[in-house]
């Protein structure tokens, strides 16, 4: 038997390498078997994934729906609401991946276990992380985008200035006086 095994405890199973040869995997059929931060995390991981999936939706119907109603201020408050769903998500999804880093914090630096259990960080941390941070950034810049949006309407009436000066080199390629052939 090889001395280099690898255990790892996510949120719904544990598993288990030996080396190159085997890996094993169970699922945590019992609730006692859980530590408490994996136990909550899993709940917590579950209701973001509902929240994030309810912003989409709730973006998505918006914008579906905005063809067949225009009402300016259902859509400002549609796409809000959704944004702020994707920042309640980030959030959410932030409290168990800190909850989680902290206790394999501890454990690496408990110098009571043994250095072949000491607990790794594992790639589904960072990818946490890195996940609240996208759901973070896409409430704050849609949100952002959309305060931008009402602070700084824009008049469609008036031309800007980069269509005007287009128009004004238009003109001066092709004056009125020219008659093309057909």
């Amino acid at each position: 038997m090889s001395e280099h095994i690898v255990i790892w405890e996510g949120l719904w199973n544990v598993c288990e390498a030996d080396g190159l040869q085997s890996l094993r995997c169970m699922t945590y059929n019992s609730g006692p078997v859980l530590p408490p931060d994996l136990k909550v995390s899993g709940v917590l991981v579950v209701i973001c994934i509902i929240i994030t999936f309810l912003g989409l939706l709730l973006y998505i119907i918006e914008d579906e729906r905005i063809t067949y109603e225009s009402n300016i201020n259902n859509e400002e408050r549609i796409k809000m609401a959704a944004s702020g769903l994707f920042l309640v998500a980030g959030l959410m999804l932030l409290v168990p991946m800190s909850w989680v880093t902290h206790s394999v914090i501890l454990g690496m630096a408990n110098p009571q276990t043994l250095s072949q259990w000491k607990p790794g960080m594992g790639a589904s941390l960072y990818l946490g992380w890195f996940n609240s941070l996208l759901l973070l950034l896409g409430g704050a810049l849609l949100g952002g985008a959309l305060l931008w949006c009402k602070l700084h309407p824009t008049n469609n009436d008036q031309p800007s200035a980069f269509k005007s000066s287009m128009e004004q080199s238009s003109s001066a390629l092709y004056p009125e006086s020219v008659v093309f052939m057909q």
